[in-house]
């Protein structure tokens, strides 16, 4: 099989969904599927461009032109994503032949690319929907409910969905709004397959062992620790708030590593509160993020009122296979609420209820034993259903439903060959 995987970011870059299709390509090519990673020449906070071609374990990557501004304003991302469908479309259309097209949601409406230009070159189109647009951003107040923009965007968004091969969403919620959008006769077409991490790479340490805890001194604290992107679809100001309220606790530190659009709003709350207990700290390369995630007894995943079925935290599968609790900060209703609820591997949290969320940390603080019970539940679960080869699996059966492959065993690493059927188009 001959697969492109479309997307804005790929490897090298930090972002999430650059660091997943990276691990799902690598191990594809393992598997013996030809992968090709068509990305822009930009990173996704911007900075020197990144060469055109390039080779990664086997992965061939292609680069299209466009610009490189970053997530600094609209403007500069509005840039980024026009350059980028125009170069995208360009490049799709030079490549090689190939037997299908997977097309991700970053940018939004990439899809559009994936499915006219597939069409045209006879390519299957899988959608793979990180993120379901545009209702994310009607949620987020980027668009206004009901406006012409909105509507143009859901009506050509629907149409893409509708007309791609195969559908891959990410929980459960996920599938109900799609399947909302595209109808029943089309929903058989939805595949769920959660997204993951690796659990050989990350996996639970102690504090002895974690050269971060001695870098950065806190061996002595309780690290409420929250890692990635501090993105508009997060929820910060239940967590600022019960930092506030658990001022006078020196030894219960709340640390913040990465960066994003939100990064002003706590280093604001932060500076007008006086909170020395609040610390941030830029992107870690992925290298030490084993480290940095082994730092945190307490591990935070937040999402917006709102965002249910709309956005999955990816950060919550790296918690679990670092063996850490999890604190969601959010609705109830997503996912990944659920997910700890039922597995009694961390703590549900509303948004707003700020002083529930310090009660929980002060208890967990004291019940060190309780502690590792819950992180040892959440490895327990990772291992069962999200390490990385229970997803590399899944999209082996979603290719072969797609393309009709007759595929080699998903079971086995080594197996290299699968047998593309003649069905026509």
């Amino acid at each position: 099989m001959r697969l492109i995987i479309l997307n804005q970011f790929f490897y090298p870059d930090h972002s999430a969904t650059s660091q997943l299709m990276t691990d799902l390509a690598e191990s594809l090519v393992e598997r013996g599927v030809a992968v090709t990673a068509l990305a822009g020449r930009g990173r996704y906070t911007g900075g020197e461009k990144l060469s055109r071609r390039d080779d990664y374990k086997g992965v061939r990557i292609e680069r299209a032109w466009s610009t490189g501004f970053g997530k600094r304003n609209i403007a500069a991302r509005i840039s980024d994503y026009l350059s980028f469908y125009l170069g995208a479309s360009w490049t799709l259309l030079r490549l090689p032949s190939h037997d299908a097209v997977m097309a991700l949601t970053t940018p939004p409406l990439i899809g559009l690319v994936a499915l006219l230009v597939g069409r045209l070159r006879r390519l299957r189109v899988i959608m793979l929907v990180q993120d379901v647009y545009p209702d994310i951003a009607v949620a987020l107040g980027a668009l206004r409910p009901g406006s012409p923009t909105t509507k143009a965007l859901e009506w050509i968004s629907c149409q893409v969905l509708k007309r791609s091969d195969r559908i891959v969403v990410l929980s459960e919620s996920m599938r109900e709004r799609i399947a909302a959008k595209v109808g029943d006769a089309r929903a058989s077409r939805i595949d769920v397959i959660h997204n993951w991490a690796d659990g050989t790479d990350i996996r639970p340490i102690t504090e002895a062992s974690n050269p971060f805890v001695v870098e950065h001194n806190l061996g002595e604290s309780f690290v409420v620790l929250f890692s990635g992107n501090l993105g508009r679809v997060n929820e910060f100001s239940t967590v600022l708030e019960a930092a506030r309220l658990l001022r006078d606790r020196s030894d219960i530190v709340f640390l913040f590593v990465g960066g994003g659009a939100k990064e002003v709003e706590i280093q604001e709350f932060r500076r007008k509160h006086g909170l020395d207990n609040v610390r941030l700290l830029p992107y870690q390369p992925r290298h030490l993020l084993r480290y940095s995630l082994g730092a945190g007894h307490a591990l935070l995943v937040t999402l917006a009122d709102g965002l249910a079925g709309l956005s999955v935290p990816s950060k919550a599968y790296a918690i679990m296979a670092a063996g850490r609790p999890l604190l969601f900060v959010g609705d109830p209703r997503s996912d990944i609420a659920r997910i700890i609820t039922e597995n009694q591997c961390g703590a549900v949290i509303g948004s707003g209820d700020s002083r529930r969320l310090a009660e929980v940390i002060t208890k967990w603080c004291s019940e060190r034993l309780k502690l590792e019970e819950l992180g040892c539940a959440a490895r327990s679960m990772f291992d069962d259903r999200f390490d990385r080869a229970h997803a590399v699996n899944a999209y082996l059966e979603t290719f072969a439903k797609c393309i009709n492959l007759t595929p080699a065993s998903s079971s086995t690493p080594g197996a290299r060959e699968a047998r593309i059927k003649n069905t026509p188009l």
